[in-house]
């Protein structure tokens, strides 16, 4: 992973080449550096909500396989 940190206006946006979601503004380089982390903290929060949804969706499915299994 390749974090780029540019000037933009009156600020400075923090990149994450190659992932055109992972970005992030602040007033100085290590405050857009702190932003960008809580984006990745946020997005990988989100995907874990996901994956346990998922997963109890899974396991319910199991379990109705299983009542219905000879």
């Amino acid at each position: 992973m390749q974090t780029i940190i540019e000037k933009d206006g009156d600020g400075y946006l923090a990149i994450v080449k190659d992932q055109p979601n992972l970005f992030a503004f602040a007033y100085s380089k290590k405050e857009a550096v702190q932003e960008l982390k809580n984006v990745v903290e946020m997005i990988m929060d989100y995907h874990l909500e996901q994956i346990n949804a998922e997963r109890l969706i899974r396991n319910e499915l199991t379990v109705l396989q299983e009542q219905y299994a000879v």
